[in-house]
């Protein structure tokens, strides 16, 4: 239906009104309180209300339309008894109802409606309650450097450096939405060295054994939707010196984390589920034209959650009543034990994430 335009309804109702004249609709409205027809006579009761009838169902859409009509009519009939206009009273937008009721809304259940009724206003529900992640820090806090001391021929300060950059690195692998949401890992690329950045770009998403893919946490495209961008973080970082035969000298940094992601099928936030992702990595750092340098040596993981389906370096999450091909096998292994050795290989069994 067009949309009713606000002049036409104003002149469509005057012009409605303007077929009573004042003695008439003094008249109607005192028979209407009384009930009574002209002489006091009951009788004609029932003529008085289908003309109020007719007068209500005529600008019944004016008044659906325009509730500030509901004021010109409360005037109206003041104004015929001879007294003041009456005060009009604030109307706020009018729903429409079964029958004939029109209600208020105020502007408080206009933000509660827009944001989708009673679901919208109860708090999200925390995807790691009941979970040891729960006790977990928060993306990039959980990720705790040990006090840098000097060590293999490198400085306090050196040693610093290398811990700040190992860190960001670990962040660029396990906590960058892009990589997690299945993109490109770009801020892993820009952190490695420049030979080793080469290497990794040139291998990425290509072959199976030398897949780079797998050095960054990245979910399968369509497989999944992160229910939360948090991400809980538990482990530590350790450092040693370095022993090596190229005569450079300098420290060993390892990780060994686990890092616990909610996710759910695709549009089902109800499905959602947590996987645990024990991630080691161990960097070396020397000191070369009075630099520091940082290579990655060495990356393994292991996600508890995860099909065992796939060998293209992304994650796929296995919801409730999905099928596997690669059945997990052996006695069931808890996913909170940084003891448990990830670079085994496999499709193990886990307990509950």
């Amino acid at each position: 239906m067009r949309p009713a335009d606000p002049d036409d309804i104003d002149a469509r109702f005057e012009a409605l009104i303007a077929q009573f004249d004042e003695d008439e609709i003094r008249r109607i409205t005192a028979e209407a309180e009384r009930g009574l027809g002209p002489g006091g006579r009951r009788a004609r009761a029932p003529v008085v209300v289908l003309a109020l009838a007719a007068l209500v169902v005529a600008v019944g859409l004016v008044i659906s339309l325009r509730p500030d009509v509901l004021g010109k009519l409360g005037s109206l009939r003041s104004a015929a008894a001879g007294g003041e206009p009456a005060h009009q009273p604030h109307f706020g937008p009018a729903v429409a109802r079964p029958g004939p009721v029109l209600t208020p809304i105020s502007d408080d259940d206009d933000a509660f409606l827009e944001g989708g009724g009673v679901a919208s206003a109860l708090p999200p529900v925390d995807p790691f309650a009941g979970s040891r992640a729960a006790g977990f820090a928060d993306g990039v806090k959980g990720v705790v450097l040990p006090r840098a001391r000097a060590l293999g021929g490198l400085s306090r300060k050196q040693v610093a450096k290398a811990l700040r950059r190992v860190r960001r690195l670990l962040a660029a692998a396990r906590l960058d939405p892009a990589a997690i949401r299945g993109g490109r890992p770009s801020a892993l690329a820009k952190l490695l060295d420049p030979e080793q950045r080469a290497y990794f770009l040139k291998h990425l998403d290509k072959g199976r054994a030398s897949n780079t893919r797998a050095w960054a946490f990245s979910l399968a495209p369509g497989s999944a939707d992160l229910t939360t961008d948090t991400v809980k973080v538990d482990g530590a970082t350790t450092t040693a010196r370095r022993r090596s035969k190229d005569g450079r000298g300098g420290i060993t940094i390892t990780a060994d984390y686990l890092l616990v992601y909610a996710v759910n099928r695709p549009g089902d936030r109800a499905s959602a589920r947590r996987l645990v992702d024990h991630y080691r990595a161990r960097f070396s750092a020397w000191e070369e034209d009075g630099d520091v340098v940082v290579w990655l040596d060495q990356t393994s993981s292991g996600t508890a959650g995860a099909s065992c389906d796939f060998d293209d370096g992304f994650v796929h999450p296995h919801f409730d009543g999905e099928s596997q091909r690669v059945q997990p096998s052996g006695p069931p292994a808890d996913p909170y034990n940084r003891g448990h050795d990830v670079a085994r290989g496999g499709c193990q069994a886990t307990t509950r994430t």
